[in-house]
């Protein structure tokens, strides 16, 4: 059974397990090609809401890149004063 799904030729990471709404980071795969054979690269976040029946998932951000990515990190950084953790996300 399906919940979500993001059609893309991509890395992928997962927003830091504390952090809410949950957030997925896909980046262009390095060398392989998508179905257009485009040479495009982009870095997207999508919003993971269970509540929305649809499949797709809702992009948030959508950033031009001028180099594809072999892999993908998103991990908890620091605290801020009323106690939410922020990310960092790191693309190889």
């Amino acid at each position: 059974m399906k919940l979500k799904e993001v059609d893309r030729t991509a890395m992928q990471a997962w927003s830091p397990a504390q952090n809410h709404p949950i957030y997925l980071a896909t980046g262009t795969s390095a060398q392989q090609l998508d179905a257009t054979f485009s040479t495009n690269a982009s870095l997207e976040i999508f919003e993971l809401d269970l509540s929305d029946p649809s499949l797709d998932m809702k992009s948030c951000a959508t950033f031009s890149s001028s180099h594809r990515y072999h892999k993908l990190i998103w991990g908890p950084y620091k605290m801020d004063s009323k106690g939410d953790v922020s990310g960092v996300l790191i693309a190889d």
